[in-house]
């Protein structure tokens, strides 16, 4: 979980980092998923085959893989302007947002605790994006909507989990998001884009390597529920929050205020108010 959890913070650096230096959006995000499937298909072709492309639902691995790809590019979008810690930290009400979308679309009913976990974690979000945070509106937009999407992508996860192995699902996400990148190139690909003033060695390694990261931390989350259960890997989750703040200090020299820190920290604390019902339900059983 932790060697994920390490793999993704740097494939929100690579994203920042690369917008940063000029490299288009759509580049990122098509170098992301081209390098994710190429990984993928790697690993499990060897011993598998072309039994590795067998889906119970083609359709739904396609509405995943699209959300996947809309998802990497507002967040790649937003990161251009957004600090790293501060967009990581809007970024994880994904978990709030997944409550709420489980309730509408699949019919859960969850406690008063969780609503209250909604709530906190909404404050957060409040605290970081203030008036006088000199963050950016639009790169804080952009964020809450890549977490929205990613909100609906995880909900639509849930759902196909009993239907498609973990690798499957990987492996589709990559695939698809890799075809709409490449059958969208005539869009977004303009001549010389990459003659970009300035790129290094270091810079087209980040872009060829983004990738890599990308099917690595995936394929170690899946290594890692597999494992152990949600319940205790969950918490661990919000660690990614935590290192985005030495790695965004190193790489781009931002560091959060006290009072974004304070709106991370109630981000952090909010999911775990859930737990109050779980712990709580035993002893009234006894």
């Amino acid at each position: 979980m932790l060697s994920a959890l390490a793999c993704l913070i740097l494939l929100d650096t690579s994203g920042k980092w690369l917008g940063m230096r000029g490299v288009p959006v759509a580049a990122i995000t098509w170098s992301r998923y081209f390098g994710h499937l190429l990984v993928v298909l790697a690993v499990f072709m060897p011993s598998r085959g072309l039994s590795i492309l067998k889906t119970a639902h083609p359709l739904r691995q396609g509405m995943r893989g699209l959300l996947m790809v809309t998802i990497t590019m507002l967040y790649f979008a937003a990161l251009k302007t957004m600090p790293l810690a501060q967009g990581a930290a809007v970024f994880f009400t994904t978990p709030i947002l997944v409550t709420v979308f489980a309730t509408v679309f699949l019919g859960e009913r969850p406690g008063w605790q969780t609503w209250a976990a909604v709530a906190l974690g909404f404050a957060g979000v409040l605290v970081i994006i203030r008036p006088g945070s000199d963050l950016p509106l639009a790169g804080s937009l952009l964020v809450l909507a890549a977490a929205a999407g990613n909100a609906a992508y995880q909900t639509l996860t849930r759902a196909q989990a009993h239907a498609d192995s973990p690798e499957v699902q990987v492996l589709y996400s990559g695939l698809v998001g890799a075809a709409i990148m490449t059958l969208a190139a005539p869009l977004w690909w303009s001549p010389g884009w990459w003659e970009i003033p300035g790129m290094r060695a270091l810079d087209w390694a980040v872009f060829g390597l983004i990738g890599v990261l990308g099917a690595a931390g995936h394929l170690l989350l899946a290594r890692a529920y597999r494992l152990a259960a949600a319940s205790r890997l969950s918490p661990w989750s919000y660690l990614q929050m935590l290192l985005s703040i030495p790695i965004g200090w190193i790489a781009f020299g931002n560091l959060p205020d006290a009072i974004a820190l304070l709106g991370m920290v109630m981000i952090a604390v909010s999911p775990n108010l859930t737990l109050l019902r779980q712990r709580r339900a035993p002893e009234s059983a006894a």
